[in-house]
């Protein structure tokens, strides 16, 4: 009888010493766009025109989404339409930045894509903005 309980005692001193691989089923992070701002950064004497796009990307904490791709659409003056893509950076905004003459520019986000996330743009705030430059 003692040598069963001194081997189950040692055996179970043993298996608490061992690690354990816990594989835990893991839902995706829910992420949205919280804010689409466009600024006019035009006439400066160090600089060009431009127009920029900031997308704030938020999870479902409000917190800050790093290293998320942010796809969005320009709509040029011309009315042309052209596809970019952007990174969110430390403070979770990706900026995007065009200039193709004086007239209306709008930014439409399409898509934001990371690795163990989804993103829900029905919990998006705003997904558009747009601005005038004269």
């Amino acid at each position: 009888m003692k040598t069963k309980l001194f081997f189950l005692v040692t055996l179970v001193a043993f298996l608490s010493l061992v690690p354990a691989t816990v594989l835990a089923e893991t839902d995706p992070v829910s992420m949205w766009v919280s804010r689409v701002r466009l600024a006019y950064t035009g006439r400066s004497s160090t600089g060009t025109d431009t127009i920029v796009g900031l997308v704030h990307v938020r999870d479902a904490n409000k917190r800050t989404v790093v290293g998320a791709t942010v796809t969005a659409s320009w709509t040029l003056p011309t009315g042309e339409v052209i596809e970019e893509k952007a990174v969110t950076s430390f403070q979770g905004i990706a900026q995007f930045s065009r200039w193709d003459g004086r007239g209306t520019y709008a930014l439409a986000v399409s898509d934001v894509t990371k690795d163990g996330w989804i993103y829900v743009p029905t919990q998006s705030y705003a997904v558009t903005a747009s601005i005038i430059a004269r």
